[in-house]
């Protein structure tokens, strides 16, 4: 079902900094690692209008599935091309995954000490979505199938070995991505991690603000 108009109100927050965080983590981590191209095409910064696909926004606010624009890099100018383009394709989803951490403590916070306060409920609307939405994009990119992160890790890992198999994937990785979505199997293989690992994350933020009471 589509979300309400105030849902999508909330939801916005969480799309914008999941996307911007996530590519500026690319861009930051490919610049520091030797490859300039991300710096130079106005991607090293957290502004989300420099990151977003307007289709991949949309379809993430209205189905929770989607995708920013790519950052550009060149491979070779890393000192390792190999693992500096790993370490790039990883760096996106941990930063994900660091920006849940870190809007779970933030809930917790203000579940604690200020849950009474007007227009509350709205604000931990917003950073409830904020942790589950970048739990899930996290947990999305990592699938090895193009264009995701995960599968960038994998190339990078096998391709020398596998240069047939790979090139035969890429080009029905379209196809791929359509089975998986017209048969439900990102909501199978994605929504109960990401509720698992959204719910703990949740839990273990109440636990750590229990402990300075």
């Amino acid at each position: 079902m589509l979300p309400n108009p105030k849902g999508i109100l909330i939801r916005l927050p969480a799309v914008f900094l999941a996307m911007s965080f996530h590519e500026f983590a690319h861009a930051w981590t490919a610049n520091r690692l030797g490859d300039p191209t991300p710096r130079r095409s106005g991607r090293l910064t957290l502004d989300p209008l420099v990151h977003v696909d307007w289709v991949g926004f949309l379809l993430f606010v209205f189905f929770g599935y989607g995708w920013a624009k790519p950052v550009t890099i060149n491979p070779s100018n890393f000192r390792n091309k190999k693992w500096g383009d790993i370490l790039v394709s990883l760096a996106g989803p941990l930063a994900n995954f660091l920006l849940a951490v870190l809007a779970a403590v933030v809930y917790a916070v203000l579940m604690d000490f200020y849950a009474s306060l007007r227009y509350m409920n709205v604000i931990l609307g917003i950073v409830d979505n904020i942790i589950y939405l970048n739990v899930l994009f996290f947990l999305l990119n990592l699938i090895p199938i193009p264009p995701f992160d995960g599968y960038h890790v994998l190339k990078d890992l096998l391709f020398r070995k596998n240069v047939r198999i790979f090139v035969k994937y890429e080009q029905y990785s379209v196809f791929v991505l359509f089975v998986f979505v017209l048969f439900g199997i990102f909501d199978f293989a994605l929504r109960k991690p990401s509720s698992l690992v959204y719910q703990r994350l949740v839990s273990s933020g109440l636990a750590l603000i229990s402990l300075f009471r």
